[in-house]
């Protein structure tokens, strides 16, 4: 993810160049696309298996618009390297035969192509454990033959440790000799405590944004481009910026559970980013970034304070007694 960010930040293709072909463009837009959607895989458990697909699609996208602005032809598309995929995009087909196994046409990277034809007994790299096999359903295609799902896809897993804890609180504190104190922290303390944790990201996200509002942000207008649903099933406004060295950047704008019709031209507050990408804040953001840190800032303080006094400070009261 990084050095692709890296690629696309370090890119010196502009697509406001006079005389830049429309299929140049289009690759360029495939390479931001792809980078956008591993990055938002990256963080969801159940899509990250799929990063590194995204990625090579947003390489394939810079090296057809490389080949576009070279004036060559596109080179032959190929799948990432046999015997490991961290060796990049494979450059060529050759006849390789594993142990005891029959000859196959494999796509390898050029350094494994080397080693092939030089006889080593072992190319660069690992081999893949699956030897090739995808996984599929069981031959009586029953769900319930599968294996069990792993502890770390279960469903919020995180929320059963925390009421674990609830518990073994109330529990401390009931045999410490304060019953009420108990029953007060089992019920509030995790009320208080998410309202802590919800006031305490909203105050660190309005900080970071009028932070960058303050040293990088301005004020431009973005163009609407298209309209998107994400993972989650709501729908996106995308409008296009263009930045100060004459790039196209796109940013996103929440519409909600109704698409709604788009406004063609919209004034915002531009955040540059690394990796080609952007955020657009409101053009009232100057306003009501300090509005929500002084608003948020009492509810975080006061939900804190109550949630320690709750947690540990009811159970270090009934051990000092």
């Amino acid at each position: 993810m990084t050095a692709f960010g890296e690629l696309l930040a370090e890119h010196s293709f502009a697509p406001s160049d006079p005389g830049t072909p429309p299929e140049a463009v289009d690759d360029w837009a495939r390479a931001l696309d792809a980078y956008d959607a591993a990055s938002r895989a990256l963080h969801r458990r159940k899509q990250v298996r799929s990063v590194p697909q995204l990625l090579q699609q947003g390489m394939n996208a810079l090296v057809d618009l490389d080949a576009r602005l070279a004036g060559e032809p596109l080179p032959q598309r190929l799948p990432p390297c046999f015997f490991d995929p961290r060796h990049g995009q494979a450059t060529t087909e050759t006849w390789w035969a594993p142990r005891d196994g029959a000859k196959r046409l494999i796509a390898v990277c050029a350094a494994d192509a080397v080693r092939l034809r030089e006889g080593s007994p072992r190319p660069l790299g690992r081999q893949p454990a699956s030897d090739g096999k995808a996984e599929s359903l069981p031959a009586d295609g029953k769900i319930d033959s599968l294996p069990p799902r792993s502890a770390s896809d279960l469903p919020l897993p995180w929320a059963i440790g925390v009421l674990v804890l609830l518990f073994g609180y109330a529990a401390a504190l009931a045999a410490a000799g304060d019953g009420p104190g108990a029953f007060v922290a089992l019920v509030l303390a995790g009320t208080t405590g998410h309202v802590a944790c919800l006031s305490g990201l909203l105050v660190v996200s309005a900080m970071v944004d009028l932070w960058a509002l303050m040293r990088r942000g301005h004020r431009t207008q973005a163009r609407f481009a298209r309209s998107t649903i994400s993972p989650r099933g709501a729908h996106e406004h995308v409008y296009v910026v263009t930045d100060a060295v004459g790039r196209q950047r796109e940013c996103t704008r929440h519409a909600g559970n109704s698409p709604g019709k788009p406004v063609p031209i919209r004034s915002v507050w531009y955040l540059p980013k690394k990796g080609g990408k952007g955020k657009a804040l409101h053009s009232w953001s100057p306003v009501w970034l300090p509005l929500r840190i002084l608003v948020g800032l009492p509810v975080l303080v006061s939900s804190a304070a109550v949630t320690l006094y709750l947690l540990p400070g009811r159970l270090i009261i009934a051990l000092l007694r």
